[in-house]
């Protein structure tokens, strides 16, 4: 399979980009070939690009292979895959080339090829160790406990699992979406967040940037939204 990718006309630098993927199955794994070209950053100042958290570089290619997984995953994308004819794109949409099994076109449904498309990058951002894998930390503190709950994924393995203290449990990958949408649907307020792991009663969620955000304060959200993934 073959996949060509451009952000839309309305997406801009820094984070506009082109991205060529290459997939094959080869001895049980999936073998990767991978490029992300970042497009129109001439125009800016290096301080416009670092203020969007990005290097005066980011452009990437990888060739590697990922495990069973990941082959999984892309066998049942495939046989899901259909493809059509789009000769003219509106300015919002994206542009698509795909090659596969002799067929060339525009996914039909453009959402799976996305998802799919966004992960593989997440993958191959951790396989260079250009992001660290998931974690998203919740401090629990009242009279009773003390309860730190690890949510950690791997785009790279396609792994997802829940650790309280010592206990760790695995948790289907097709979870780790809706656990995303959730947790991220709330306001976060990094000015009013603590730097300093919280010691008073409270509910605390850390997304691995070093600031804890305070349930009802510095983090505002339907409190279910994040009680229902605790216990």
């Amino acid at each position: 399979m073959h996949i060509q990718f451009q952000t839309n006309e309305l997406t801009p630098a820094p984070y506009a980009h082109a991205i060529e993927i290459q997939l094959k199955e080869e001895e049980n794994e999936l073998k990767v070939n991978f490029e992300i070209t970042y497009l129109g950053r001439e125009e800016l100042e290096p301080d416009e690009i670092f203020q969007e958290g990005f290097t005066e570089n980011d452009d990437l290619q990888w060739n590697g292979k990922l495990g069973k997984n990941w082959l999984s995953h892309f066998k049942n994308f495939s046989k899901k895959l259909t493809l059509t004819s789009k000769e003219t794109l509106e300015e919002e949409e994206f542009y698509w080339n795909i090659a596969h099994e002799g067929k060339t076109g525009y996914p039909a449904n453009e959402e799976d090829a996305l998802q799919f498309t966004q992960e593989l990058q997440q993958a191959i951002f951790e396989a260079t160790e250009t992001e660290a894998p998931l974690l998203i930390t919740v401090l629990r503190i009242d009279k009773q406990e003390h309860q730190e709950i690890n949510f950690e994924a791997s785009f790279k393995n396609r792994t997802f699992h829940k650790n309280v203290g010592k206990e760790s449990s695995s948790k289907k990958w097709e979870e780790l979406n809706p656990f995303l949408k959730d947790i991220f649907s709330g306001e976060f307020r990094p000015d009013q967040a603590l730097q300093k792991t919280p010691k008073k009663t409270g509910l605390y969620i850390n997304l691995g940037d070093g600031l804890w955000y305070e349930l009802g304060k510095s983090y505002l959200i339907q409190p279910s939204k994040v009680k229902q993934y605790l216990d």
